[in-house]
């Protein structure tokens, strides 16, 4: 039986489709190829993800989303 301090807090939601265009006009800016900005905004969705722990709730999730594109 799970007890209420067994759980853990919800993630937060992710408005990432509306995100999209942005990362990748970013990304297309960084890499000057649109098959290279495609797998850059790829790459970065998938470690968005796996870190998607790290993202303050309430924070601009844009500006985090471009920081992992940029980084």
């Amino acid at each position: 039986m799970l007890r209420k301090q067994d759980m853990k807090p919800p993630m937060p939601r992710f408005d990432i489709i509306g995100q999209l265009g942005s990362l990748r006009r970013y990304a297309r800016s960084l890499t000057r190829d649109s098959t290279d900005a495609e797998d850059l905004v790829h790459d970065a969705l998938v470690r968005a993800y796996e870190r998607r722990s790290t993202f303050r709730s309430g924070g601009n999730l844009r500006a985090w989303l471009l920081s992992i594109v940029h980084n």
